[in-house]
């Protein structure tokens, strides 16, 4: 693909100012904090992968998964947790087994990241793992200068 790749950023206001840390320099962001928003944006095409939170718009991760699934089926779909979440080890692990059974590349913990590594280097460990999820397919040109 010629160009940056276009990233719809599905997350809550502050879930972005994280993403939009980590990830402007390798991506086109296109925010996205309400279903409608999200479902728009993927109507209107141009969109190369799909970065959604577990806090999107009242905790609607699986519905974007699922429109996801139906208006852009090949485009690379990745979930995450960029807030803090109370949520125990073993609902996480299912949430992300289902993320998963459900068509999403992976699951990442930015917040986790972030409590044990500061903001500097969970940037780039979750920029890093998530261009590793996409495969190659989108994000490269521009991330070595991040």
């Amino acid at each position: 693909m010629a160009g940056r790749c276009r990233l719809l950023v599905a997350l809550t206001p502050m879930g972005y100012v994280h993403a939009r840390r980590a990830l402007q320099a390798a991506f086109d962001l296109v925010a996205a904090f309400s279903l409608q928003q999200a479902t728009i944006a993927l109507k209107d095409g141009g969109i190369d992968a799909i970065l959604c939170s577990i806090h999107f718009d009242e905790s609607r991760m699986f519905d974007l998964l699922t429109a996801a699934a139906e208006l852009a089926p090949s485009v690379p779909f990745v979930c995450c947790a960029m807030l803090d979440s109370r949520l125990s080890p073993e609902y996480r692990d299912s949430l992300i087994a289902s993320a998963k059974s459900n068509g999403a590349r992976g699951f990442i913990d930015y917040n986790g990241m972030q409590r044990s590594l500061g903001f500097p280097e969970a940037d780039g460990r979750f920029r890093d793992e998530f261009l590793s999820l996409l495969g190659g397919e989108c994000g490269q040109t521009g991330a070595a200068n991040a």
